[in-house]
């Protein structure tokens, strides 16, 4: 690899490094603003993809009419979920948590029923330990989905710290930029 090429990933490697772990910090130290940040950013991405899909359906000509109509309606339902998430971004992110809680118990009650009638490829024992496992967590989840939310954001942000600074200790050295 040519000197140069070795600087651009140093210092692509160095940008994003800097900034998971700049993020991850933010995270860990502010949750809830962290946490409402993206839902918002998430509500104008929502906003913009279904003004966007209206667009292509108002402008679709030559595309079958039900085609044009079906992406106008979920363009229209995306925008408007996107406008309830900028004008309460709380809504949405409970939401989310409320649907992961529920997945945790779906997957708890799926784990203790494949325990029981003997799932294929699976032991028991790990298998019920999983099971009931996701059904607390689940419960937790439902319980509390905005603790469950910060929890989920610290951790995160422990995540981008870890991956920021290890990016940043396996870096090329700089004697191999300049060879």
């Amino acid at each position: 690899m040519d000197s140069r090429a070795v600087r651009t990933f140093r210092a692509f490697v160095v940008v994003t490094a800097v900034v998971a772990v700049t993020a991850g910090v933010v995270a860990v130290v502010w949750p809830r603003p962290t946490l409402v940040l993206v839902a918002l950013l998430f509500g104008v991405y929502l906003v913009v993809a279904g003004a966007m899909r209206v667009f292509a359906a108002a402008r679709g000509h030559g595309t079958p009419a039900t085609w044009r109509w079906t992406s106008g309606v979920v363009g229209t339902l995306v925008g408007l979920a996107g406008l309830v998430t900028l004008l309460d971004p709380a809504v949405p992110l409970v939401v989310y948590a409320v649907l992961g809680g529920l997945a945790f118990l779906i997957e708890g009650v799926a784990a203790l029923v494949g325990a029981l009638v003997g799932h294929p490829g699976s032991s028991r024992g790990p298998t019920v330990v999983s099971g009931v496992l996701s059904l607390l967590c689940g419960t937790a989840v439902l319980l509390a989905p905005t603790t469950a939310l910060e929890v989920f954001t610290v951790l995160a942000g422990i995540a981008l710290v870890g991956v920021g600074s290890a990016a940043l200790l396996l870096l090329p050295a700089r004697a191999a930029a300049r060879r």
